[in-house]
């Protein structure tokens, strides 16, 4: 299948990826190739869905950056991870890992190291999940990921809120007995009603200079008022409730929410919606509206706030379809109408 070229070189280098610190959610690893790019494991539908991505969808997905080889080593209980970059992308990358920690070499810019308190459970799991659940790199292989645009990137302490969107999964290789545990997920949970479910989260408290964390499996017993009551935890900052960054969300999901309503290239079921804001109350740059393409060794200016959809697996071009799917409610746009009305409930 096509493959997007990454900054022109073919000439590739062996040099040090590590664990995405930031990932909140989703059951497989994320891991950051440059502060600025991020990869995942590749996905065919996903990398189709990237590359053939419509215009209109541009600024409320992450870049696309094409594709990586990604080696795993593990010695003496050590996991490190290898990726295969162009010369011209390995000068942005560590030479290797820090000796004390393998799993903590990432510290995005945050020195108190009281901070990164909780940032890291989630990651470490994902990374074990992919070994031990998964297989990957079982027989010493290297694994194809893609790479992505760091969304994180432009904040000093991000908080992140990772949201499963929709009513209604699609998983049509799954086993009968795989697909009756997925119904039963969204029919037990806030995804039937509201058309969204929490999948994670992380918030830094400016009153104790710390993260707050909370997982998909918190997020899972939830109820409609307990999802109001997390909104109004990851919005506050532990001094105040930041309206004005719920304010402006609502405005760029109701921007998103018009572009979906145009669409008409691909059916998209169970993505998610990463919602991000500054935590550091003292910082305020809301200078974009429409994200620009970042460069892989700087950030671009970036608003205090953000909303991505990301996790496309089961993004399906239309033309592609099957008249199941086609009847199918995804029921993304549902979900992100009810994420609107919660939150113009909160402020």
């Amino acid at each position: 299948m096509p493959q997007v070229g990454v900054m022109g070189e073919t000439e590739l280098e062996r040099v040090a990826v590590t664990p995405f610190v930031h990932q909140v959610g989703g059951h497989t690893c994320v891991l950051q190739v440059t502060p600025n790019v991020i990869c995942k494991p590749y996905q065919e539908n996903e990398a189709l869905f990237y590359i053939n991505l419509p215009e209109g969808l541009r600024g409320f997905v992450p870049f696309y950056r094409g594709v990586i080889n990604i080696s795993c080593d593990i010695s003496n209980s050590c996991i490190k991870f290898y990726g295969e970059v162009p010369k011209g992308l390995a000068r942005f990358i560590p030479e290797t890992y820090e000796e004390e920690d393998t799993l903590t070499v990432i510290d995005h810019g945050i020195q108190d190291s009281d901070c990164k308190q909780g940032l890291r459970d989630w990651s470490d799991q994902c990374v074990r999940r992919q070994i031990d659940r998964y297989g990957y790199w079982s027989e010493g292989r290297s694994q194809k990921f893609i790479m992505l645009e760091n969304l994180v990137a432009p904040y000093r302490f991000p908080c992140v809120m990772d949201l499963k969107m929709g009513t209604s999964h699609r998983s049509p290789d799954a086993s009968e007995a795989k697909r009756r545990m997925l119904e039963e997920r969204w029919m037990s949970t806030t995804s039937s009603s509201l058309g969204f479910r929490m999948c994670g989260i992380q918030v830094y408290k400016n009153n104790s200079k710390s993260y707050v964390s909370h997982d998909k499996y918190y997020g899972r017993g939830l109820d409609k008022s307990g999802v109001k009551n997390e909104m109004l935890n990851f919005f506050h900052d532990g001094v105040s409730l930041r309206k004005d960054v719920i304010a402006s969300i609502v405005t760029k999901l109701r921007q998103m929410l018009a572009v979906l309503e145009t669409q008409c290239a691909f059916k998209l079921f169970s993505c998610s919606l990463l919602i991000l804001y500054e935590g550091d109350s003292d910082v305020t740059n809301d200078s974009r509206d429409v994200p620009m393409a970042p460069s892989f060794d700087t950030n671009v200016p970036s608003s205090s706030n953000d909303v991505r959809l990301i996790d496309f697996a089961n993004a399906i071009g239309i033309s592609s379809c099957s008249k199941e799917d086609l009847a199918s409610k995804a029921g993304i746009r549902f979900g992100i109408q009810s994420l609107v009305d919660l939150l113009e409930e909160i402020i």
